[in-house]
């Protein structure tokens, strides 16, 4: 008999299900098809078939939803592959890459055969179709069992609009022309109410069109870039990378990669996608930030050229190439789900479609260095570093106060970056070094003026108190500036407007989109933000604060940080003005020097010496218990199960993870180094009930934010 292995969007492996009754010859490799799991009906992709004798408890798949596989072999080989990959259950990566499911329509009703007298009392309704959802799934579920349940499910009708099908002819009256004339200028009308409003004219000439066939109801045209397109820049030969230049080469050299066929461009985020789709027409996004029936309508018909976020990936169809923007970002990095960084996944799509894959960015990953380059010449940056040690004032030093003096002055435009939110980073008694704390996280409360303070892990509030609890001293000092407190340092010593820009609130910058004068304070959203046409300045009043995190990745990010901070105003060198401790730091000095890649060949041989990513793979092992005893003792016992199998240099820890306490958790850490082969051994060993898995970590303090 047909058997189906079913991968529901959940974290477990593929499931197997007999076909629906009725379509047992069907083909359904790649066709998304509603299946009974667990009292509820669920929405999977068929990822294998197969024939055999099927056991007792086998149910019957109730229904396929495509017409067509929505995933080819593919596609499916990709699951599987990112799947073994990511040492995740295959549900896990579908759940991740498919995009949002349409809504279901879902009828029931009982066999006309069936006797109503034998059911429980108040099912007569079912003698007729019914919606699903006004009765109970368990109940469903036990006359589905009993063999007296009929069902459809189908995906409900797409939105529909209002759209041109063919001009109009000589001789057609002046209503109807103006009517095909006012949807000729807005591409598509919601209603046939919207179009006659926008025609002066009655429904009932949109009617008459409507039924003549010059226009049609058809799903609404997935949007598309816009802006005039870029002249392409022509390579000789396509490389494995290409890293310098300004933005726009690098958009000119991407445009030459797309100029013939197919081709899928991944972006780390969004806005970044949005920036480039300027000068890219032919361009279709592809991005959660879209209506879920575009991304319905581009999974169905994909091709041409897409820019896409990490769910492109799994798009049914075959591109002549694969073009990574910005391959370091630590924004390809899922923060849920099975964790995955994007790029090697990428690089796994390529590889499995056999087509060339191209990493464009300013600054090359680690990862990358060893890949055939395409260099372009870099515009060396104006830079100056002020030493903490030697300068006086805070948060801003003297010299960078007379800076912004001069932005002032000369009716400029100056970006103040803190690496945090808030007032300050904590309140700190001078005279025993008390400092509040969140009651369930390892972390001292963010000082912020309203409310008092808050911890970013868990959102625990308190006031703060009006003395030391420790040694009853009357003041308790804010210490590491954040947004508001350079906000109101810069209001009480600039006539400049001043503006804030973070996660958690962004002022409105149209007058500084207009060329007006002013400065915004703000965090690493600001890269994310408008472009300023005005900016002179990029001031960071405490470097040190994105350099200091508890990684080995950290400063490579920080290198990365800095260059983007050079492109904040495309075409122009604003002067980036860094206040540190640390003023001879190799990433200064590279900035210095206009060097992208010098330090980061410095940094892969540190890395290979210590037998780090790139040049193994690294998973973590993270292991919380409300009792710190119990977590340390189920880190030991992943330990002692690895002892046998592992070697020493292949085990890190455990130990506790650098903010050992989150959300009223004790966390423990264990990493574990080796090729993807080697890890799957070790992994084998290990009850994955007992602790999370991130593979290929970027942050080793948890899922913080801040």
């Amino acid at each position: 008999m047909r058997l189906l292995e079913v991968a529901l969007p959940l974290p477990l492996e593929a499931l197997t299900y007999l076909p629906p009754l009725g379509r047992e010859e069907e083909e359904a490799l790649g066709r998304r098809v509603a299946v009974p799991w667990r009292g509820e009906v669920r929405v999977g992709v068929v990822v294998g078939e197969g024939e055999g004798r099927p056991a007792l408890h086998l149910r019957h798949a109730l229904a396929y939803l495509d017409e067509r596989p929505l995933l080819r072999e593919e596609e499916i080989a990709f699951l599987k592959a990112a799947a073994h990959h990511l040492f995740a259950p295959l549900g896990q990566v579908l759940a991740d890459f498919l995009p949002p499911m349409p809504e279901l329509v879902h009828r029931v009703r009982l066999f006309p055969r069936a006797d109503p007298g034998l059911l429980p009392p108040g099912l007569s309704a079912l003698r007729d179709w019914q919606e699903a959802k006004g009765f109970d799934p368990k109940l469903l579920d036990l006359l589905r069992e009993a063999g007296v349940l009929e069902e459809e499910v189908s995906f409900r009708p797409q939105k529909r609009v209002l759209r041109l099908l063919k001009e109009p002819e000589e001789g057609l009256e002046e209503a109807p022309r103006r009517v095909l004339e006012a949807l000729k200028a807005l591409g598509e009308a919601e209603s046939q109410a919207a179009l006659a409003r926008a025609a002066g004219v009655g429904v009932g000439v949109v009617k008459r069109l409507l039924e003549k066939g010059y226009i049609g109801l058809l799903p609404p045209e997935p949007p598309r870039g816009r802006g005039p397109a870029l002249e392409p820049l022509f390579l000789p030969e396509r490389p494995e990378r290409v890293n310098g230049g300004r933005l726009r080469e690098r958009m000119r050299v991407l445009k030459g990669l797309l100029e013939e066929g197919d081709h899928l461009v991944l972006f780390p985020e969004v806005g970044l996608l949005e920036r480039f789709l300027e000068g890219f027409p032919e361009a279709r996004p592809y991005h959660g930030g879209l209506p879920s029936w575009a991304r319905e309508a581009l999974f169905q018909r994909p091709g041409g050229t897409v820019f896409a976020t990490y769910g492109g990936l799994l798009l049914p169809y075959t591109p002549q190439g694969i073009v990574v923007v910005e391959e370091g970002s630590e924004s390809y990095k899922l923060p849920s789900g099975t964790r995955a960084f994007i790029p090697p996944l990428a690089e796994l799509r390529a590889r499995l479609l056999g087509i060339p894959l191209t990493y464009l960015s300013l600054v090359p990953a680690v990862e990358v260095l060893e890949r055939k380059p395409l260099r372009l010449p870099v515009p060396k940056p104006r830079l100056l570093t002020l030493s903490l040690k030697e300068e006086r004032g805070w948060p801003f030093t003297g010299r960078a106060l007379a800076l912004l003096k001069q932005v002032e002055e000369r009716g400029r435009q100056a970006v103040v970056l803190a690496s945090r939110r808030g007032f300050s980073a904590l309140l700190l008694c001078p005279d025993c070094g008390y400092k509040p704390t969140c009651p369930d996280c390892a972390l001292p409360l963010r000082f912020h003026q309203s409310p008092p303070t808050l911890c970013h892990q868990c959102g625990h509030k308190e006031a703060p108190p009006p003395l030391c609890p420790r040694c009853g001293s009357p003041l308790l000092e804010p210490r590491g500036p954040g947004v508001d407190w350079l906000v109101r340092e810069l209001k009480e010593r600039l006539t400049l407007p001043v503006y804030r820009f973070a996660k958690d609130g962004k002022d409105d910058l149209t007058p500084l989109l207009r060329g007006e004068p002013g400065v915004v304070v703000g965090t690493t959203a600001l890269l994310r933000g408008p472009v300023l046409p005005g900016l002179a300045l990029v001031l960071l009043p405490y470097a040190d604060g994105f350099l200091m995190d508890s990684d080995f990745r950290a400063a490579e990010r920080y290198h990365r940080l800095l260059w983007a901070l050079t492109e904040l105003r495309p075409g122009h060198r604003p002067l980036l003005v860094l206040q540190t401790f640390h003023p001879d730091h190799p990433v200064h000095r590279a900035l210095e020097e206009g060097e992208v890649e010098a330090f980061l060949w410095e940094e892969k041989a540190l890395r290979e010496a210590l037998d780090y990513p790139p040049k193994v793979r690294m998973v973590k092992l993270e292991v919380a218990h409300r009792k710190e005893e119990r977590a340390l003792a189920l880190a030991l016992e992943l330990l002692e199960a690895l002892r046998k199998a592992a070697g020493e240099e292949e085990v890190l820890g455990p130990a506790p993870a650098p903010v050992p306490k989150l959300k009223g958790h004790y966390l423990y850490h264990l990493l574990l180094k080796g090729s993807t082969e080697r890890l799957h051994e070790l992994l084998a060993h290990l009850d994955r009930r007992k602790f999370k898995l991130d593979p290929d970590p970027f942050r080793f303090v948890g899922l913080l934010e801040d």
